[in-house]
């Protein structure tokens, strides 16, 4: 009995957690939290303290439920082994029961907890609905208005200006009860890497809130990710660094003094490399110093990348400043826009050599056309479109194979919808197919325009293929259609007597036709037939597609390394990077946070829409982290999963809850 009873009491225990992680805590920082401050701009007499302590409050009774089932938990442990050790192994042992009080006591405190969350949310909202009717002249001022520009949380990234936001603008994380030397959270058990348990689904999902592990649906598998997470939360807190969830890592990890993620002085590995890698791209490091160890040399070339671009700047590597590396708007330490030097002059040459620096320029300047020129270079061979002259960029710009400028898929403006309509005089393209985008079906009509007319079939309008388009010579799509099948002539039926009629006057003797011979009438003119476009092949979209997925799939149970961007290890935008590069689709690299705002391909939002082959981007748990994966049908997914530590396919995608809980938006390459 005492072992069902522990049975039950720990299923409870999970489905709590996981509805505290998985509905609690999204409801208040998405529909409480925006409610609250939507509030405020019309309730001016409502306090800002009592709005601000509203999802604390609630957080906090959620997870003292969740302690009083733990506590619970080892109660009945430790009652349930002092009755095993008092039963003996004879055969006259009795089975033993678990007291009837403490059980009906831990039933009760359940009971009390609940309904003291239905009375106190009852009266608090007594007390707000009575701030609401207060007349103004009772002696109350109304809150000052003040004026503050937040990051909104919206799909599209946009900051908005609110006024009276009486909630503080730092981000919500869940916090635990003061922790008591006297509690217990995990009943003296630890867990170490190669356990698999719950409990460690509980952690890995703290770990991500508080950053040391990158946003991602938690498993129960404590790997190699897990296991560095932890270590970097043991030796940020100041706690032994040994790697093993025990009673003072847990209660610490949710408590709220638990310290976020910071890259510092003395952290090693493949993240600090990328990270120095990506100082070096912008000019805030030597190269010489991409050891892979955060020494004095990084925290220095942190601090000038923080205060260049505004940001704090204490040379520790957080969330924000991770994503601030990688944005299209990033203040570089070399040729930026608007410096001036001899030394951008010869790249300006380059680019306009290659095609992409057009019309007038300033030389020797980073004006708008070379910053824009540079961008769309950038965004051809794969780079970070920043529009920063920096080394990496130079070195591409100064190598023999730099790509020359052309029109590819996933591009979009004015000078795409010229080609269409050129494509579409030359009818290789039909009027609802003339975009402004550059789809698939746009790549299709190129590839056989190019073959019609003797060039390398790639798909891409580069120069050649864009002055032969609008060549006079230029050859227009093979007609495909049918002439119209005009009416069989009837024969004239076999005469059975001859004629005697008299034909009228002015009219022509018709010649009676010899017995046994068929009339032969004159057929009517045909209409000159009108060439349509020449259909494209059925299997192009869905073979481009199989072929990503082929690319994605060869490369499951690579490491899992955040800011690794292949060809053997991955994080997971770093991971559709490369696959869809590898799949012939170039574009610049972008996290999770430039695929929300990306405008390069078509846009599903509708949960359940999304088809095999797109890209599907979900949210974390703050404005700015989250994740990318490539969906594969049947609701299943690959990604490079941080919760995994590797590169592995998930079928919860529609079964499971958290996908549809953080999902943002979908894109869809290929039709």
């Amino acid at each position: 009995m005492g072992k069902k009873v522990l049975r039950t009491l720990k299923r409870a225990r999970k489905k709590l957690s996981a509805w505290n992680r998985e509905t609690v805590v999204p409801w208040i920082k998405e529909k409480l939290v925006p409610w609250l401050k939507e509030t405020g701009k019309i309730i001016k007499y409502t306090t800002k303290e009592w709005l601000s302590a509203i999802p604390p409050f609630l957080s906090k009774v959620v997870r003292g439920v969740e302690s009083g089932l733990n506590r619970a938990l080892l109660m009945l442990s430790r009652r349930t082994g002092q009755e095993k050790a008092e039963s003996g192994t004879g055969s006259d042992r009795q089975p033993q029961r678990v007291s009837r009080p403490l059980l009906f006591l831990v039933l009760g405190v359940m009971c009390v907890v609940i309904i003291s969350v239905l009375i106190l949310t009852i009266a608090l909202g007594a007390r707000f609905f009575s701030c609401v009717c207060r007349p103004s002249g009772r002696g109350t001022e109304p809150v000052g208005v003040t004026e503050t520009a937040s990051p909104s949380d919206d799909p599209e990234g946009e900051p908005h200006t609110e006024q009276n936001l009486p909630v503080p603008q730092t981000e919500l994380v869940t916090p635990a009860p003061p922790v008591n030397p006297d509690d217990t959270y995990l009943g003296g058990e630890t867990y170490e890497k190669g356990d698999t348990d719950e409990t460690v689904a509980v952690v890995q999902q703290r770990l991500m809130d508080l950053g040391y592990m990158d946003p991602d649906e938690p498993t129960e598998h404590f790997g190699g990710i897990t296991l560095a997470a932890l270590e970097s939360f043991q030796k940020r807190n100041n706690l032994p660094v040994n790697g093993i969830i025990d009673e003072t890592t847990y209660a610490l990890l949710f408590s709220e003094s638990a310290l976020e993620f910071v890259m510092q002085i003395g952290d090693t590995g493949d993240a600090v490399e990328e990270v120095q890698d990506r100082l070096y791209e912008l000019g805030y490091l030597d190269k010489e110093s991409r050891t892979g160890t955060f020494g004095e040399k990084t925290e220095a070339a942190v601090i000038a990348f923080q205060t260049a671009n505004k940001l704090d700047s204490d040379g520790l590597v957080g969330t924000t400043t991770r994503e601030a590396l990688y944005a299209e708007d990033v203040v570089g330490n070399v040729f930026k826009s608007g410096d001036r030097d001899d030394a951008i002059t010869p790249y300006q040459e380059r680019l306009k050599e290659l095609g992409y620096l057009e019309g007038s320029y300033d030389e020797g300047k980073m004006d708008k056309a070379t910053v824009n020129a540079i961008k769309e270079f950038q965004d051809a061979t794969g780079l970070v479109k920043d529009g920063v002259l920096g080394p990496t960029t130079m070195t591409e710009l100064d190598s023999k194979n730099a790509p020359k400028y052309a029109l590819r898929l996933g591009m979009s403006g004015s000078k795409v919808k010229d080609a269409q309509k050129q494509l579409r005089k030359l009818g290789y393209l039909t009027s609802s197919e003339v975009s402004g985008y550059f789809d698939d079906a746009t790549e299709e009509a190129v590839k056989l325009f190019q073959k019609r007319n003797g060039l390398s079939s790639d798909g891409a309008i580069g120069s050649k293929t864009l002055s032969k388009l609008y060549d006079d010579d230029a050859k227009h799509a093979p007609a495909t259609a049918t002439p119209r099948v005009t009416k069989k002539p009837t024969a004239t039926p076999k005469a059975t007597k001859k004629a005697t009629a008299t034909p009228k006057k002015g009219a022509k003797a018709t010649p009676t036709p010899k017995k046994g011979t068929k009339a032969t009438a004159t057929p009517k003119t045909t209409k000159k037939p009108k060439v349509t476009p020449t259909p494209k092949p059925a299997s192009t979209a869905s073979g481009k597609i199989e072929n990503l997925i082929k690319i994605a799939q060869s490369k499951i149970g690579c490491p899992y390394v955040s800011g690794a961007k292949g060809p053997n290890r991955f994080d997971c935008s770093g991971f559709v990077y490369w696959c869809l590069n590898q799949a012939g689709v170039k574009q610049g690299y972008m996290t999770s946070i430039g695929w929300r705002k990306t405008s390069r391909y078509k846009r599903i939002t509708s949960w359940g829409s999304f088809q095999r082959g797109d890209i599907m981007v979900f949210k974390g748990e703050s404005s700015s982290t989250g994740h990318v994966g490539i969906y594969l049908g049947g609701g299943k997914m690959i990604d490079a999963s941080s919760g995994a530590g590797q590169v592995r396919i998930t079928s919860t995608i529609l079964s499971g809850s958290y996908w549809k809980a953080h999902f943002l938006m979908a894109y869809r390459i290929w039709e």
